[in-house]
């Protein structure tokens, strides 16, 4: 595929920004490489776990967190340090207080008939989506054999599933040679995202088919989410590297949007995409949040925000409307800049983004979580300290903490990861969310 060059995506860059400022509310939203203004909160959020049942191995949730129609909350959790590593699926019921074992990767592979003499599926890493009908999707994966450079992928591949939530049972779909790291929903097709080399798998639940395409990365880097719209278009981080002059080699990274057809028809750079300029090193895409008018916001690893402006069709018509979308890039969304955010969500659809925000890309980093609520309209970033109470603060102090888009029927959100239990061991956690109103 041809490179689009400078000057058209110049002119790309600014149809999309009107298209934005059109869509939004007719005033403007923050200029590109700016920071919003801080306001300090006093409180963050309240806070509470959710209790996972214990398994052998049980490890981390890498955030793989998800809802279905009644504000139940899925959730992933991997597995490591156990003889056969498998991760396992689990259901959490708000109104209950309750959180029940679905069953696990490599017990459905054998139920299946499909299991490989010592195959293992560690990870449940992709959100758990609900389709057009009445299934959850969702990917596993397993890193045995496989080198981070990208030279050489997983031993066992992944796999793409599906639950049915009328009986609670498992389906497979597919058995892939890749690590299905992230899957992502749309009209009535759902995709999952492989890597190395950026796989994208198409399942359409009508006709029950499957198309593949390769995006296209670079040495180790995988993204760890992409996006579909309402329309079943899908959005996916593509790098490719050139060579100056100078024969320097130089890494692009661009967000690619495909429509239900697969057919390529824009790709938009992404200027704030690479952590130290290392594809490897890059978790690329890290949060994203749909919102009221079927938009999307998100962030990549160094912490910038993006908006994908989707093309509604005017009332009353029915057909969807399929030109590409207008990537906009926003703005830093913490007011110091660069800051890893691997969780994103809206209080009200609308106007208003929340997420967690951590300061391990600055030099000399001190583990320290911040949650920020952020004002698009306004272009102002509360910022309030996060604590899990209960807990000494080194238990985060070599966590990690991820999750985007996962909110129950209450309002509260759901961040999930790993934190230190102390003896130098670390274990999974759950965490439900209430967002204090920003003053």
């Amino acid at each position: 595929m041809t490179p689009i060059s400078t000057r058209v995506g110049y002119i790309l860059s600014l149809v999309a920004l009107a298209g934005a400022f059109l869509h939004a509310f007719g005033q403007p939203r923050l200029i590109s490489g700016k920071h919003p203004t801080r306001k300090m909160e006093s409180a963050g959020p309240e806070v509470a776990e959710v209790k996972i049942p214990p398994f052998p191995g049980a490890h981390a949730v890498w955030g793989a967190t998800g809802q279905d129609a009644r504000g139940h909350i899925w959730f992933g959790v991997a597995a490591a340090a156990t003889k056969e590593p498998s991760a396992h699926l689990f259901e959490y019921d708000p109104d209950a207080d309750r959180t029940i074992d679905r069953g696990n990767v490599v017990d459905q592979l054998r139920a299946a008939g499909l299991w490989r003499d010592g195959e293992h599926q560690a990870k449940i890493h992709s959100r758990i989506v609900q389709g057009p009908d009445d299934y959850l999707y969702f990917a596993s994966m397993d890193e045995e054999g496989e080198n981070e450079d990208g030279s050489q992928p997983p031993t066992w591949g992944g796999h793409l599933w599906r639950l049915k939530l009328t009986t609670n049972r498992w389906e497979h779909l597919l058995a892939a040679p890749q690590a299905l790291i992230a899957t992502a929903a749309g009209d009535r097709f759902v995709y999952a995202l492989g890597y190395f080399g950026h796989v994208l798998y198409q399942f359409d639940t009508r006709s029950q088919s499957f198309k593949h395409i390769e995006v296209g990365s670079l040495d180790g880097h995988v993204s760890r989410n992409f996006f579909a719209d309402y329309r079943g278009h899908v959005f996916v981080p593509r790098l490719r590297s050139e060579t100056t002059r100078l024969g320097r080699p130089v890494v692009h990274a661009s967000l690619v949007e495909f429509d239900s057809g697969l057919r390529e028809i824009r790709d938009t750079p992404l200027d704030h995409y690479l952590f130290n300029d290392s594809p490897t090193a890059s978790h690329g895409i890290t949060g994203l949040q749909e919102m009221s008018d079927r938009s999307w916001y998100f962030t990549t690893h160094v912490g910038f925000l993006y908006h994908a402006v989707v093309p509604m069709p005017p009332p009353p018509a029915s057909a969807f409307d399929e030109s590409a979308a207008a990537v906009v890039a926003v703005a830093w969304m913490h007011p110091d800049g660069p800051t890893y955010i691997a969780s994103l969500f809206t209080t009200d659809g609308t106007n208003t983004l929340v997420g967690l925000s951590h300061d391990s890309l600055a030099e000399g980093a001190s583990g320290r979580f911040q949650w920020l609520t952020y004002d698009l309209a306004e272009t102002v970033c509360h910022v309030a300290p996060f604590a899990i109470p209960g807990r000494d603060r080194s238990a985060l102090d070599y966590g990690s903490l991820y999750a985007s888009a996962t909110r129950d029927a209450h309002g509260q959100h759901y961040l999930a990861g790993i934190v230190s239990i102390g003896n130098g061991d670390s274990g999974p956690i759950v965490l439900r969310v209430r967002p204090r109103a920003a003053r």
